[in-house]
């Protein structure tokens, strides 16, 4: 029943301009969309500090399965996140400056406190409370999420941009995929 108007609203809604998928997992199209507040926080960070095209790329690639050990923590499918909900919204949020996640990090990375840069935000930044709430349950869970991590501890004022890039580059070295399980 769920899956026939799944496909009836794909239908109504797609388009000559508009493509609508269906995905299976609703939970994890929502997480999706709310992880990658974190890591756009993280993205301005890093353009704000100039990093460069490979340092972002580098860090949009392991923000992808951050976002995937949370989510199936938590219950959604880990393929989820390769579709639009999961990579496609980090891609689009992580590049835009019109992001005011993305302006709550590039603000950080240019020496304003929290206070300053959501005083001269247009909206609300929801990645800060999702960092919160997503680095306790890391935390308690000993879920690795280096990159939150650092996120929360930057929006605490605890760390600065430069050290928070150094405490990631200085991680034990281990191979890419090895604690992620892609047979769900």
């Amino acid at each position: 029943e769920d899956e026939v108007a799944a496909e009836r609203v794909q239908e109504i809604f797609s388009s000559d301009t508009f493509r609508v998928y269906v995905n299976p997992d609703p939970l994890g199209t929502e997480l999706g969309g709310t992880l990658k507040n974190i890591m756009a926080i993280a993205a301005g960070v890093c353009d704000g500090m100039q990093l460069g095209t490979n340092a972002k790329a580098g860090l949009l690639t392991r923000a992808l399965p951050e976002m995937i050990r949370m989510g199936a923590f938590l219950g959604a499918q880990a393929e989820t996140f390769f579709g639009l909900s999961g990579m496609g919204d980090l891609i689009a949020t992580c590049d835009s400056p019109l992001s005011r996640n993305y302006q709550v990090g590039f603000g950080l990375a240019h020496g304003k406190t929290i206070e300053q840069i959501l005083a001269d935000l247009e909206g609300t930044a929801e990645g800060l409370n999702t960092t919160n709430v997503v680095a306790a349950i890391a935390k308690k869970e000993s879920i690795p999420m280096p990159i939150t991590r650092q996120v929360f501890l930057l929006t605490k004022g605890k760390t600065t941009p430069i050290q928070s890039v150094q405490n990631l580059m200085d991680r034990d070295l281990k191979w890419e995929f090895e604690d992620l399980d892609f047979s769900s």
